[in-house]
């Protein structure tokens, strides 16, 4: 897993400081031979001499840690749990056991204590950003949308420098944005509300055509949306008509402005609040809350990417483009994309 991996940099002061044996020649001797091979990303090589240094000092919970993580990262994650767990049985305190142990669980599809693991680094270590990603990540994969995203939230203050937690914050918030358009699939399909939602998600793929039809279906059907006549604008521009972009766009300035003495969606969106907008429309649960709730998950979204775009070229950012060229039908550009996130993947 991609934060285990990235873990690895610290795998030689972690490897140093569990051990603390008093250790004859021939100990310190494979000891030091063993860290090297970890070192080196060379596992499969320093597991026997894990095991020759379990065998000969028993119960030593640096050792036992220092075997399972090399078995974990030789992809023998059956083998590596019982090390873990007799790690943290003799020491419950063992960050970097919990750690490991979280890692090889998920990775067996053993979730539920996958996911204890990881929670109990964060209990003994909150800033801990390795299980923040781990654990994120795999709520995101869970199709818990929600409880990702606080982690992620929690990585992105701990570091504002990650792009993973940016990418992952950023797909949380598609994720609900998503969720939000499925209830209003359910309780009003063929709205105003639900074509405006459809016919953005066409304007973002390019789909020109097909977008244009629903926002002219959307606002024959009324209510009047704000940003329905901008949309149509935006088509008309990217098309070629000037003119008729004009027209549009003096339609939108035309429009009756909500009454924003009195909270409403519209007004907190429009104000750019919307982790507020999420809350409020979720208690509503009604079509227009949904529509606004869909919306304000969405603009959440393109915050966190628009953040990683500021980043340092990353693996991240490069499947993030790839999955805009690819809904846009540009296929190549999203091909090379891939090309340039493979090499930036840990080995």
């Amino acid at each position: 897993m991609k934060a285990a991996k990235s873990f690895l940099f610290s795998l030689v002061s972690i490897l140093a400081q569990s051990s603390g044996l008093a250790q004859s020649d021939d100990l310190a001797v494979k000891s030091q031979r063993a860290k090297v091979f970890m070192a080196q990303g060379r596992f499969a090589e320093a597991i026997p001499l894990y095991r020759e240094l379990n065998q000969t000092v028993p119960n030593n919970p640096g050792l036992m840690l220092n075997l399972g993580m090399a078995l974990h990262l030789a992809g023998d994650e059956r083998k590596a749990i019982p090390q873990l767990e007799g790690a943290v049985k003799l020491e419950a305190k063992l960050v970097p056991a919990w750690l490991f142990l979280g890692a090889a669980r998920l990775q067996l599809g053993q979730t539920p204590a996958g996911l204890e693991a990881l929670k109990m680094v964060l209990h003994l270590q909150p800033d801990h950003r390795g299980a923040l990603e781990l654990l994120a990540g795999a709520l995101l994969s869970l199709d818990r949308p929600a409880e990702a995203a606080n982690q992620y939230q929690k990585l992105a203050e701990f570091d504002p420098e990650s792009s993973a937690a940016w990418y992952g914050l950023g797909r949380s918030y598609e994720s609900l944005s998503v969720r939000a358009f499925d209830e209003l699939q359910k309780t009003a399909p063929e709205s105003a509300y639900w074509l405006a939602l459809v016919a953005d998600a066409r304007l973002r793929e390019q789909q020109f055509s097909s977008a244009f039809y629903l926002y002219r279906r959307a606002l024959e059907k009324g209510p009047a949306i704000e940003g329905l006549h901008a949309a149509v604008a935006e088509i008309y521009r990217q098309t070629g008509h000037p003119e008729w972009a004009n027209a549009e766009e003096e339609k939108e300035r035309g429009l009756h402005l909500p009454d924003c003495r009195t909270e409403t969606f519209e007004c907190e969106f429009r104000k750019g609040e919307f982790s507020i907008v999420v809350v409020s429309a979720k208690e509503a649960n009604t079509p227009e809350s949904d529509y606004w709730r869909s919306r304000a998950y969405n603009e959440l979204a393109l915050q966190a990417f628009a953040r990683l775009g500021q980043l340092p070229p990353s693996l991240e950012q490069h499947e993030l483009k790839a999955h805009i060229f690819s809904g846009q039908k540009r296929y190549s550009e999203a091909a090379e994309e891939w090309r340039e996130a493979l090499k930036s993947s840990p080995t």
